[in-house]
Order: structure tokens, then sequence, then C-alpha cells
């Protein structure tokens, strides 16, 4: 068995030996490179040359050309008197360090052609179309061995065809404008994905969709009227003739509608957290439990614009403290604007401490949240089994301020508050008393 497996590397050894030295001799050469390597395969019998035109293209050497040469005189002809020659297309692995890839900025390579014809376009661009695509897989160069070649002149030269990237174009569907644009190369893929919500971050996946600010998508389609819709994915319908290598249907355009605000997917308390924002929009999937982990500042202290719809589930054991006297708006929300939107969750087990106090005049404390406006929008709320506490050292440096078991100032819209109780803590509890009066708490020294 051995003998067998060592047998086999000496074949696939002597295969690849044949092809080097009796297939191709690899050199690089440039416009103006000096002659001496043609002298020097002349000399050496590889006298038949392939040319490889980058055509405005660039090796990865920083060259535009590059030539193989072969000694055919070592090959065995056929039975018609000429060498067959399968040709390696320059990236081929089986150069090895000798591997080439040919780059043009913004342009993808559509293979390498025989003929190439050149022509203006209407704006007085060069442009070319190209005819006999190389198959490298099955294609030979027949040479006939009775003609003396030099390998100055090629037997044959191969021009890269340079197509533009294909093109996707993203307007809104609401106006027409473009919002975004993408191009990239098919021939390492051209499946472009529909956006959907990633149950891992709970955002909005967007691939390679732009983004619109203060919005989140909502659905793509083909047409500008909205009539056909983009399903999972888009293939786009570009492709390469590839008789002439030129481009067919190289742009795709898609009209792309909206949901006004940041929404957001929550299936758990990190996701919640990491997508915690003034303006957030979240639907929640599950429970959120804040056991042994934080509340969103940015939530704690800045202005809601943003919408909760809770399909029914519990946002519970909640610990806030305020510990910054400069804050004027403090709660589980610090407002609730008027464009704020709170449905149909529960809040349960929250507990906010007051420890700072207050020194800005128009403060608000309340446990939902500081100030919750008359405009804003609160339904099928309830808070549960939560307490406020005031903890003795808290200064009170002014005496404008207010602070109440759901809100400190506005509205409670309706929400049964008999849930939340009010307690001092601290040390020294007796130099600190509290007094409810409804949603009121009124804070007193002995």
């Amino acid at each position: 068995m051995k003998d067998d497996v060592d047998k086999m590397k000496i074949r696939i050894k002597s295969v690849l030996i044949t092809f080097v030295l009796l297939g191709t001799l690899l050199f690089v050469t440039a416009c103006g490179a000096k002659p001496t390597p043609y002298d020097d395969n002349n000399a050496e019998g590889y006298t038949v040359s392939v040319k490889y035109d980058a055509n405005g293209g660039t090796f990865t050497t920083n060259t535009t050309v590059i030539v193989d040469s072969y000694n055919v005189s070592k090959m065995q002809a056929n039975s018609n008197g000429k060498v067959e020659l399968a040709l390696v297309a320059p990236d081929n692995s089986v150069r090895g360090n000798d591997q080439f890839t040919a780059v043009k900025n913004g342009y993808f390579l559509a293979g390498w052609y025989s003929e190439r014809t050149e022509s203006t376009d209407s704006e007085g661009n060069v442009v070319y179309t190209y005819a006999n695509k190389w198959d490298f897989d099955k294609g030979l160069l027949e040479v006939d061995t009775t003609k003396t070649y030099t390998s100055e002149e090629p037997v044959i030269t191969l021009y890269a065809a340079w197509v533009p990237m294909f093109e996707v174009n993203f307007y809104s569907l609401d106006g027409g404008d473009l919002i975004g644009n993408y191009t990239f190369n098919p021939t390492v893929g051209k499946d472009i994905m529909v956006p959907a919500w990633s149950e891992k971050t709970g955002a909005m996946e967007m691939f390679n969709f732009p983004e619109k600010p203060g919005y989140t998508f909502k659905a793509a389609y083909y047409d500008d009227q909205g009539t056909e819709a983009v399903t999972d994915k888009v293939v786009h319908p570009g492709k390469v003739n590839e008789e002439n290598g030129t481009a067919v249907n190289p742009v795709l355009n898609l009209y792309v509608d909206w949901t006004e605000g940041e929404w957001y997917h929550i299936y758990n308390v990190e996701q919640f957290q990491n997508n915690a924002s003034m303006n957030g929009c979240y639907v929640l999937h599950e429970d959120l439990d804040f056991t042994d982990t934080y509340w969103p500042s940015s939530l704690m202290y800045g202005n809601f614009n943003g919408t909760i719809i809770g399909n029914g589930h519990t946002i519970k054991n909640v610990n806030i403290e305020q510990t910054n006297m400069g804050k004027a708006n403090v709660g589980l929300f610090g407002v609730l604007t008027d464009k704020s939107r709170i449905e149909n969750v529960t809040f349960e087990n929250v507990t906010f401490t007051i420890k700072a106090g207050v020194r800005s005049a128009g403060t608000s404390f309340g446990l939902l949240a500081g100030t919750i406006t008359s405009k804003a929008s609160l339904e099928g709320v309830q808070v549960l089994t939560s307490k406020l506490q005031i903890d003795t050292a808290s200064y009170f440096a002014t005496e404008d301020y207010a602070i109440g078991l759901l809100y400190g100032s506005g509205d409670a819209h309706g929400i049964d508050f008999s849930g939340i109780t009010c307690t001092v803590t601290g040390e020294n509890p007796e130099k600190l008393e509290v007094a409810v009066d409804g949603n009121e708490v009124t804070v007193t020294r002995k």
C-alpha cells in the first residue's frame, strides 16, 4: 500500500515538473522593457510565446503585460504535425509563485479574448468589444512545428475584457429620491439579501441596503408603484454576453418603503440595553427580567419620543437610583413626551431610590417618569408591586421640585398606581418623613 502511495506522489510531481520544464517558462515584461529575456528564451528554444494584455488593467506585479513562452521542440506533435498547448490563465494557482491577478478599479474581468475591436462612443470615450473568448479548461492552441518562431512575436495575444461593476440603485418609494447605491462583482456572487429582523441583535439587518436615519425598512419593490414586491433575496438580472465580453442589464433599480421610527424586535434584556435610545421603537417578544443588571440611563434621564409595544409582556426587577442632582426629570423614563407611546406592558417590582435630592428648580421625580406630558400615549400600562425610596441622605437644595409615585409632573393617563409604595431608606431614617396624597409625595425633615 505504501509503495502505491509513493508512486502516486512521484507521478504527480513528474507531471508538475513536465509542465514547468516543457510546458511553459513564465516571465514578466512591460512597455519599454529590455529584450534580454527574449534573447535568453530564444537561445534556450522557448520561441513560442503567448501574450496576456491587461488591457487597461494591471497585474498584481504592477505590470500591464505578461508572456508565457514554450519550447515546442520538446513536445510531442499530433498526427497533423502540430503541438497542442493547453494555455494557463494568469491567475491559475498551478503557477505557484508566478500566479498573477489582473485588476481594474471599478471593473471586473469577464474573460480573456483573442480579438479586440476599438470604437468611440457618443461622448468620445474609447470602448472595446471582443470576440473568441478563450476557454482555459477545454481550449488548445495548435502550433505548427514546421514554422520558425521568435519569442518576441506572440503567436496569440489574449486581451482582458473589463466590464463595469454591476449596480443596484435604491430609491425611496415615496418621492423617488435616490437613497443609496451598491456596486459588486457578479463573478463572486450576485445575490442581494433583503433586510430582515435579527433575533441576535433585535435590529433590522440591512445587508447591502442603505439605512435611512429615523426610519426602519418596511419593504422593497422592483417597480416605483410598489406592486411587485421583493421577497427574501434579489438576483441581479445582469449578465455578461460571452460572445463579445459586454454587459447586459448591468443596473437594477429597487424602490424602498419605510416605517417611521427606529424599530427593534426585543427578545432579551441585552437587546433592549444595546438598542436603547430616545427615539427607539420596541416590540417585546418576551418578558424582560433586569435582575442583577442595569436599566439604560439614556431612558432614565432623557426625553423618550419612541414606542414600546409590550404584547402583554412584563418588564420586571428593575433597580434605578437618582444620584445626579443636575438631572431635571428622572424615572424609568425622564420625560414621556407627546410623541411617546407605550402599549400593553406591565412594569413589576421596580425600585426607584432618590439619593441625590435636587439642586435645580423644576425638577420632577416619578417611578414611571419624571414628567408625563398630556399627549403621551399610554394604553394597557400597569405598574405592580413597586416602590419609591427616598434616602435620608438626600439633600433638596430648592423647594421647587415634584415627587410622585407614578410621575412627578404631568398626567397619569388613567394608570393605576396603587401598586407603588413610598418609603424612607438609609441611615437615621427618623430624620426624614414622607407623606403620600394620591400620586403626590411630600418630603419633610423632623
